[in-house]
């Protein structure tokens, strides 16, 4: 049986949200020896439908810190003291570390939680006849997930509160070359609602060697529109993927609504010009990036870099400075230059890096918003860092 069922059939009132395991109602005593009530809570993680052993034995505790009927702490269990949010809308107050002596690990959850609510439950009993099994119904998590299958790595880091800061309502990403595809990845691995891809490009045998993965025979064979191999392969990860198989133009730029953000990925000035334009006049946030590699004749090794740009509502003036909007023959050379997946990758990881600081996630002492990787020193230039004046 399930330790799920086992702590619920007890008449444990338990449930699961966001990968962790929570048992309410347990009595304790604080310090000014009253009884009252708090909550235990572990990761509770899924592979694959399988629920892994307890990853510890730690726990957390909301409420104030239990206390022996005379009010003192029970210092035996004390680990980690201080309030943090565990995902979002669940904050903790303590970290408890305790296991039966002789015991190195526990064998599974309901073992572990059982053992805690003895602990505490036995000092608050020698002063009220109270006790956690309320015989409750059981309440699932019934939260709908941007995701197939739940993000057990944010809850065996306990980060799911930070990475909240990412759900989006909805994502552009406009282009999926080389670096576009490799924002996919990234992105389709965060809890953004909806992604929404522009490019009316065919994926071709040699797009598969500067995109993530590896493409089978029959699927550069079926010669699919980019949009459609990428949501088709990220769709069995996340749910909300949604193709559109045009480039974005003058003609139809409304099929970009409104998105919370959007990485600009293109190598055409006109067309970046007119969607700067666009989510700019919507006040849409964005990243555009650029990458350039040519071959030096001389030594027959490749030079050149890698640029993430990022454009706000409240600033925006940079951007005719280091991103190239002009109609010209440039794009033509642009399309000839070299790329590699490497290159690729590591444009991509660092757009992404950057959103993720713009949306929280990351601490940003600079909030740049410039980044340019040369890839022959190699080093990163920060430009336009909140010191300087828009």
């Amino acid at each position: 049986m399930r330790d799920l069922e086992r702590l619920s059939s007890d008449g444990f009132v338990v449930e699961v949200r966001e990968q962790n395991l929570l048992l309410h109602e347990v009595p304790y005593v604080t310090a000014s020896r009253e009884v009252k009530r708090g909550i235990l809570s572990c990761s509770y993680v899924e592979n694959a439908g399988t629920i892994l052993p307890p990853d510890s034995h730690q726990v957390w505790w909301t409420g104030e810190y239990p206390c022996f009927p005379n009010g003192q702490p029970i210092s035996q269990i004390e680990n980690e003291n201080g309030t943090r949010e565990l995902f979002p809308g669940f904050f903790v107050n303590y970290r408890f570390s305790n296991k039966p002596d002789g015991v190195p690990a526990f064998a599974d959850h309901y073992a572990k939680m059982v053992h805690y609510v003895t602990v505490i439950q036995s000092q608050a009993r020698a002063l009220q006849d109270v006790d956690a099994r309320l015989h409750r119904t059981l309440v699932e998590d019934s939260g709908k997930s941007p995701f197939a299958y739940d993000d057990t790595a944010s809850a065996r880091a306990t980060i799911q509160a930070t990475s909240a800061r990412l759900a989006l309502s909805s994502v552009a990403l406009i282009g999926l070359g080389g670096t576009g595809s490799y924002i996919l990845d990234q992105l389709a691995k965060t809890p953004v609602k909806a992604i929404h891809l522009f490019d009316g490009d065919v994926f071709l045998q040699h797009n598969a060697f500067r995109a993530p993965g590896a493409a089978t025979r029959e699927e550069l064979a079926a010669q699919a529109m980019k949009v459609d191999y990428f949501a088709s392969k990220y769709s069995h990860m996340h749910r909300g993927i949604v193709p559109h198989a045009h480039y974005l133009d003058s003609s139809n730029l409304d099929t970009l609504g409104q998105p919370d953000f959007a990485f600009v990925c293109v190598d055409n000035g006109l067309a970046r010009s007119l969607i700067f334009e666009r989510l700019q006049r919507l006040g849409v946030p964005f990243i555009d990036v650029g990458m350039t590699l040519q071959l030096v004749p001389k030594t027959a090794k490749l030079f050149g870099a890698c640029r993430v740009t990022l454009s706000t509502p409240e600033r925006s003036a940079h951007l005719t400075k280091y991103v190239p909007t002009e109609v010209d023959d440039d794009d033509a050379l642009y399309r000839q230059n070299i790329q590699v997946a490497d290159m690729n990758a590591l444009n991509a990881q660092l757009a992404v890096l950057k959103w993720k600081q713009y949306l929280g996630f990351y601490q940003d002492d600079f909030e740049a918003h410039n980044l340019t990787f040369t890839v022959s020193t190699p080093s990163l230039v920060r430009d336009v860092t909140r010191s300087e004046v828009p």
